[in-house]
């Protein structure tokens, strides 16, 4: 790299006819053809002004040492461990074997490390944007961190994801998580009680309902049970078929005819499981026996009746959360694939980053020209737009 003039005079003194007096070289280490490696050499001139002024050309942005790899390594190396979920050590072996890279377990760490840091405004981004959602999900699942049980909380909706890794389930990490506080939208959940004390407008996931009820008709041989499974899939199968003709949500005389069936149903199963439970406390002489799950599951679905029909009134809504169970599975997966967290950081580290990949796939974009951006994004500058 070259500069041509003395940057240090009040008016700057060319230095095109000087002979350089030193050349400082730096090399850059990157994939090439199988069973080989590329090294790219940059230099830079030094020259001596007459005023005695030492000046020494720039290297590209990014170079910084005398020998190091390049935004090609670092991103195939957090591509292979971040999205496809490859160990340290098995991603440098990667490197070893098709390319004669001896690139160490440390130094994927560091690309890693690198990576989450360059993407900080990046997450911003992508936590503002679900604040202003008008519908989303949310889900948790247990997470193994530092040897203790940890938990993994996603935000999401069709264009963005948002991971958090706390030691809590509960309140308090949605609070830190920092959407729901001021999120006025629609929240997609599956019941679980802490979703319940922000102010956005609940609904339950209907796949979670099936799965229920199904555990009933196959526990009980309760017919009931199975009538109300097939009313909420003939309720969706319908709303799917006023979709596709321009209706924005489902005519208010069918849906009053869903919703007294729904409510006789649930009536009438609940009325049985009381039946059943009077009856099993006289067999045992007792004053009062435990609930029957399939109780707490009819009283449940009676009692947010409009959380789980909240469908059928505007088909914006989807049935069930099985989008953010989605992006919950890649989270169980990288853990059956390459273990648990050693440290809350890498959790940490795992959960930005698998944020700005599941967010750029959803929009669209090559996940391994992200991260070529994300490697290189040395000024921390977003690089996902909410626009």
């Amino acid at each position: 790299m070259r500069r041509n003039y003395c940057a240090l005079k009040t008016l700057k003194s060319s230095l095109l006819d000087s002979e350089p007096v030193k050349y400082i070289e730096r090399q850059v280490f990157e994939p090439g053809r199988p069973g080989e490696f590329e090294v790219t050499a940059h230099r830079a001139e030094v020259k001596i002004c007459t005023c005695g002024c030492r000046n020494q050309a720039e290297f590209p942005e990014g170079v910084t040492a005398a020998a190091q790899y390049g935004s090609a390594t670092q991103a195939m190396a957090v591509y292979l461990n971040q999205y496809h979920f490859l160990p340290f050590k098995r991603v440098s072996e990667y490197f070893n074997t098709l390319y004669k890279m001896s690139v160490s377990a440390g130094t994927v760490a560091n690309f890693v490390a690198r990576t989450y840091e360059n993407l900080a405004s990046t997450e911003e981004v992508i936590r503002d944007a679900l604040r202003e959602s008008s519908v989303a999900g949310a889900d948790e699942t247990g997470m193994r961190a530092e040897g203790s049980l940890h938990w993994l909380h996603v935000m999401r909706d069709e264009q963005w994801t948002l991971y958090y890794l706390s030691e809590k389930r509960g309140r308090e990490a949605m609070d830190t998580m920092g959407i729901l506080l001021t999120f006025a939208g629609v929240l997609v959940h599956d019941h679980w009680k802490s979703y319940f004390a922000y102010a956005a407008t609940h609904v339950l996931c209907n796949a979670h309902h099936l799965r229920e009820l199904l555990g009933v008709v196959d526990r009980d041989s309760n017919q009931l049970a199975l009538r109300l499974m097939k009313l909420l899939r003939l309720s969706w199968h319908y709303c799917k078929g006023f979709k596709t003709i321009g209706m924005l949500q489902m005519p208010s005389v069918v849906c009053e005819r869903i919703e007294k069936i729904y409510d006789r149903l649930l009536q009438r199963a609940l009325m049985k499981e009381v039946v059943y439970m009077e009856k099993q406390r006289e067999e045992l002489k007792r004053k009062k026996v435990k609930n029957t799950k399939a109780y707490n599951l009819f009283k449940r679905l009676t009692e947010f009746k409009a959380e789980t029909l909240r469908f059928m009134s505007d088909f914006t809504i989807p049935f069930d959360n099985n989008g953010s169970e989605r992006d919950v599975r890649m989270a169980k997966l990288k853990q059956k694939i390459s273990g648990c967290f050693r440290s809350a950081d890498g959790g940490s580290m795992f959960a930005r980053i698998r944020s700005y990949l599941s967010s750029a796939r959803k929009q669209g974009m090559d996940i391994y020209q992200s991260l070529h951006r994300a490697v290189r994004n040395y000024c921390n500058m977003p690089l996902l737009s909410a626009e």
